[in-house]
This record gives structure tokens, sequence and C-alpha cells, in this order.
């Protein structure tokens, strides 16, 4: 695993290092840092803490259904299940903040015990982060932060995994050439985590390497299909993609299959999916950042049951907890460290 996981926009957390469900109120504290132990003691003399439950009840509103989000899900509801009284539903946004408005009044007028959310407005999903939190209710974000703070983020290392990105792309590329980056639309923290990484990347590490094009493809295969071939009609020269995710990476693979250049691109995407591991295996993409995204969910489940079996208040929390999965970057001679039953 890489160790490289310092950063200076974000204070490191201690690192839990087996997941368990149920956990305490107090190895909550021992898993987000020591800043939300002085959070739960504040509160401790003027909040009281909710009462222990037979049953509880969370929820997961994703941006929709994909390859990732699925996984999360998977990955909560192996620990949930284990409890034996907790009700875990996935609620789809649809790819619609509106939607995802709406899913969150509807858990909090309910209420659930606990809400696992992947924004997709990092802004826009931000007051109902706040009804949830006069409400009571714990916030988890999955990979894609809020602007409003909340009980815990559990993601990736996106910058410095995009800094390692560049370094391999770079180094495969000869330290020269052209590339063209396939995004994600704007308003998404991870969005700007992952390109600005990989740009300060290249740029201290391969400068003689020039981002000539930056195009958004929404997440999606088709879309990049399209996105990169007009890209190659204007920029004929390109000879490095960046997809910002999987998906999109692999889109860029197709266009270069289809085109007779595989042999000279270098493709590299950002997730570490099944589909994606496979076609490295193939030959065909070059590389991507790898993270067991079934055991970030596991993670997520783990701090949700123990501020909920612990009763811990959602304004019991003064510092966001922050938790950084490590990362491998996959290319044709890694990936095979990633065994089977990691792959999702």
């Amino acid at each position: 695993m890489n160790k490289k996981n310092q950063s200076t926009q974000f204070t490191r957390r201690s690192f839990l290092t087996g997941a368990a469900g149920g956990v305490s109120a107090l190895a909550l504290g021992n898993m987000l840092g020591a800043s939300l132990t002085p959070g739960i003691a504040a509160a401790a003399g003027t909040l009281a803490p909710k009462a222990q439950k037979d049953s509880y009840h969370m929820v997961f509103i994703q941006i929709q259904p994909h390859t990732v989000s699925t996984a999360w899900g998977q990955g909560i509801q192996e620990v949930t299940d284990v409890q034996g009284n907790i009700t875990f539903e996935v609620l789809d946004g649809q790819n619609k903040a509106d939607t995802q408005l709406t899913l969150m009044d509807t858990a909090i007028s309910q209420p659930v015990d606990a809400i696992f959310l992947q924004p997709i407005d990092s802004v826009g999903l931000a007051p109902s982060i706040i009804k949830a939190k006069e409400a009571g209710i714990p916030v988890i974000t999955l990979n894609i932060d809020a602007t409003e703070p909340h009980a815990a983020h559990v993601e990736m290392n996106h910058y410095y995994g995009a800094i390692e990105i560049a370094k391999a792309m770079g180094e495969m590329m000869g330290g020269e050439g052209e590339v063209a980056i396939l995004n994600a639309p704007p308003g998404i923290v991870i969005r700007d985590l992952r390109t600005n990484g990989f740009v300060d990347g290249m740029k201290a590490n391969y400068p003689n390497i020039k981002i000539v094009a930056d195009q958004v493809a929404d997440w999606d295969r088709k879309k990049a299909q399209d996105v990169l071939t007009a890209i190659l009609a204007a920029k004929p020269k390109v000879t490095g993609v960046y997809g910002v995710n999987d998906s999109m990476a692999l889109g860029a693979v197709d266009v270069a299959k289809s085109k007779g250049i595989l042999d000279k691109m270098v493709i590299f995407g950002n997730d570490g999916e099944k589909d994606a591991l496979e076609s490295i295996e193939k030959g065909e993409l070059s590389g991507t950042q790898y993270t067991d995204v079934w055991q970030q969910g596991r993670f997520a489940a783990a701090l949700a049951i123990g501020m909920a079996t612990g009763g811990v208040l959602a304004d019991a929390f003064t510092t966001q907890g922050h938790l950084l999965m490590p990362y491998v970057i996959a290319t044709k001679e890694t990936v095979a460290n990633i065994l089977p039953f990691q792959r999702w």
C-alpha cells in the first residue's frame, strides 16, 4: 500500500485496523481522532444521549446505481446485517440534486438513525445536512465530501493518489507528449482533488508533458467515447488520457482500440473497479488508483453503528471526522497484488 498519505489540507486520523460492527463510542473516538472526544465531552453537559433502542434504521443515499456505489452499499450491509437489529436501505438519487434533497427530507422525517450520503452537489446538499444535524441524525459521506461539516467523511486519498497517477503516467509516456483529461461535472469536491493532484503531479515531475484538453464526460463510459473522439479530432498529437474515474478511462480504451492506436496511448483511470483491473491485465488500460471500496463501506458502517448504539447525537461533533483509505497505483506490474476477493 502507498504510504504517502499525509496532506496539507487534512489532519491524519488514527487508522482503524480491523472492520468490526457494533463498535463502542470509545472506539469511535479512537477511529476519528482526538478531536471527536472533546466534542462528546462538551456536549455531555448540555445534551442527553439518545435512548438505547431495540432496532435501528439506516439509509444510503447514492447519486445513482454504479459499480462504486453498489460496492459501498454491499460493504455497509455486510456489517449492518451482522448486528441483527439494523434495517438498511439503499436509495437512488437518480443523478439529481433535487431527488437527493427529497430523499434526505424523507429520511429525516422518519427519522432514521444514520444517513450515508454520496452527494451529487457538495454545496447543494449542505442545507439537508444541517437539517439532519438539527434532528440529531449523523451523516457520513462517502468519497464525495460536502461543504457543511458533518459527523464523518470516509474516502480514498484523491489528491495524492492523482499525483501518483501523474508520476506513473509520465514515466510511461517517456516524459513528453500531450494529455487529455476526461473529467467529472463541476461542483463535486473530488473532481477538483483528482484533477488538481494530477495537474500538480505532472507539472512537478514531467513539465514537458502538456495537458491540452480537460473536458466533462459525466463519469460515463459512452459519453467519454464521444468526448475523446472529438478531442482527438482537434488534438491528434494526444497520446495520454486521464479519466477521473474508471468508466471514463475505459471509454478512452474503447476509442483507442477502435482507431487502432491503443499501443500508442497511455490511459489511466481512478477508483480501481474490477473491469478496470481486468483491462489492465489484458494490456489495454495502462493503470488506475485502486482502493478497497467494500472496506470503505464497512468502515463507514462501523462508524455509524458506533454512533447509533452509543447514543451519540449529531451535534456532539465539534469537528468533522476524516478517514483516508489506503490505495495502490495498479499497473500491469502491480495489478496481480490485488487479490480476487478484493476486487469489486
